[in-house]
């Protein structure tokens, strides 16, 4: 067992060295540098190897702590209300999170995409059991020492000593050990795998057990058992039984052969690859004839007349996110006016408001970057129309794709500005039902902050389009420096929540922020695109 976990070690270790290599080429800049050659040269791939697994340890260390704060500390301290010690709800929504449910969803042995598994029983011919078992034994080790920092820190926020927050961990563990023996028991009587529609029910009783429990009839003392020193004895018993199960085990190459199969093992990245472009599909059953006239566009020519017949044919797909969010924001706005009207809220609170209003252009910027639909249409426009395109030469003439820049720049940021221009009037509304109907010229940096940050959006997405262009044509999204760019602008416009400043001084910033940004994009964009923008 002890030779099929370093087999299994050192296929994921060269798995990952090989992957971190592609991503470094792959990146800007230093991508070019990075010579094919490194694939098979074993002592750098050893360096970037122990690199990966470094930087996937803290990851997966962050994770956890991210889990634990977000999941279960924060909702813990929300349901307990102020001044009221969170622990008993902590530890409520920890266990059936992470002791019933998270085991059930993530065990080993029912695991179809067990891409590792596969390679190692199918390709390399290891013995099923000795993966299996080693395996168990490997992922919850690693658990442990990734969850051992992150529960104890949260645990004292959730006014927990260390050592319980051991404890919890140390069951956590032997709850995982408890509920692989099941699983594997039950697929030895039954023979029978756990169905996509029992896995949704467990998650949803899972998630009531855990969240509206509390809030409604109130959480369940575990204390007194999970701190118990019979019931962690008993805990670690049953583990150790489900362990000596599962070693005496003889079935497990029935097993493998039954549950990761090659269909079942690539079967979700068939479906993962499908779903990325189902929202942008055009459904021919809806086509009419009236979208297929040329006439409507005749005074256009060349490029232009291309990218209003695509918007055009393909409105549905392109304009249905728009009309989504003007619902919403009207739907928000009606609620608002009727609790403004109608609801017992004091002169003062409404006075509040319209002090508030006016300052709050930081945090439309993380609003507006959420309602942007730029990143769905550039993929609409890849899998309708580019996609093919850019297999011809011509496609690709720096000329020709300034002209559809410039061209679908126009109709993207159209389609942006409409939801900003309806969050404007319905801040207008707000504004004057508040009383501020002498006041509304303070809101105006709001409102061309709105519009601004709308367009820059829109500039911003196609501009990542054209100069990454991380589509390929598997209908796939490789692209490092796509991941990472979206990454630092989410990071970017949710921290801007956090500032402090002049509506005014916010506003011109913003203005001169996407003027300047759209002289660079085009710049860009003639220089590199026809060199990024081609089919992968």
């Amino acid at each position: 067992m002890i030779n099929t976990f370093i087999n299994g070690y050192k296929f994921s270790f060269a798995e990952g060295a090989n992957h971190f290599i592609y991503f470094l080429t792959r990146l800007p800049l230093v991508g070019k540098h990075i010579p094919e050659s490194l694939y098979r040269e074993t002592l750098a791939k050893l360096v970037l190897g122990i690199l990966k697994e470094l930087f996937s340890t803290i990851f997966m260390i962050f994770k956890k702590a991210l889990y634990l704060g977000v999941m279960v500390l924060l909702p813990s301290i929300w349901i307990s209300g102020e001044g009221v010690n969170p622990g008993p709800v902590y530890i409520h929504i920890l266990f059936f999170l992470s002791f019933l449910l998270g085991p059930v969803i993530r065990d080993i042995f029912m695991d179809e995409t067990d891409k590792k598994g596969f390679s190692m029983i199918s390709l390399m011919r290891e013995d099923p059991k000795k993966y299996y078992l080693s395996e168990l034994i490997f992922r919850n080790a690693l658990d442990f020492f990734c969850f051992l920092l992150p529960i104890i820190l949260i645990g004292l926020l959730a006014e927990l000593s260390a050592l319980k927050s051991i404890i919890l961990l140390v069951e956590l563990i032997a709850f995982r050990f408890i509920v692989e023996g099941i699983v594997l028991f039950v697929w030895e009587k039954t023979k029978k795998d756990r169905s996509d529609l029992a896995t949704g029910m467990l998650i949803l009783i899972g998630v009531l057990l855990a969240y509206a429990m509390p809030v409604m009839v109130g959480p369940i003392n575990f204390q007194g058992i999970l701190f118990n020193i019979f019931f962690l004895i008993g805990v670690i018993a049953l583990a150790i039984v489900a362990f000596l199960y599962m070693f005496r085990y003889k079935k497990y190459k029935r097993l493998a052969k039954t549950v990761i199969t090659k269909e079942n093992v690539f079967k979700l990245q068939a479906t993962m690859k499908s779903l990325q472009f189902a929202d942008v599909q055009i459904n021919d059953k809806k086509i009419n004839a009236e979208d297929l006239k040329n006439k409507l566009f005749e005074k256009k020519t060349g490029y232009e007349y291309l990218n209003s017949l695509f918007f055009h044919r393909h409105k549905r797909i392109v304009a249905k996110p728009m009309k989504w969010r003007l619902y919403i924001i009207a739907l928000i706005f009606l609620l608002a006016a009727i609790a403004l009207l109608y609801a017992p809220i004091s002169e003062a609170h409404k006075e509040k408001l319209l002090g508030l209003l006016p300052n709050s252009t930081p945090i439309f910027v993380f609003g507006m970057y959420l309602m942007s639909t730029g990143e769905r249409i550039c993929k609409a426009m890849f899998y309708n129309c580019d996609v093919s395109l850019l297999r011809y030469g011509y496609y690709r003439d720096p000329k020709v794709i300034l002209s559809n820049f410039t061209s679908r720049i126009k109709k993207v940021v159209t389609l942006n500005v409409i939801p900003a221009l309806a969050i404007c009037l319905a801040l207008t509304g707000v504004f004057v039902i508040c009383g501020g109907a002498s006041r509304l010229m303070t809101m105006v940096p709001l409102f061309l902050c709105i519009i601004c940050l709308a367009a820059f959006f829109s500039i911003h997405h196609l501009f990542m389009y054209y100069v990454i262009q991380p589509y390929t044509a598997e209908l796939t999204i490789k692209s490092p420096a796509f991941s990472l760019v979206n990454v630092i602008m989410y990071m970017v416009c949710y921290s801007c929540s956090t500032i402090n400043i002049s509506s005014y001084y916010f506003t011109l910033g913003v203005l001169i922020l996407t003027v300047v940004y759209m002289l660079v994009a085009l710049a860009i964009t003639y220089k590199l695109a026809p060199k990024t923008f081609r089919l992968k």
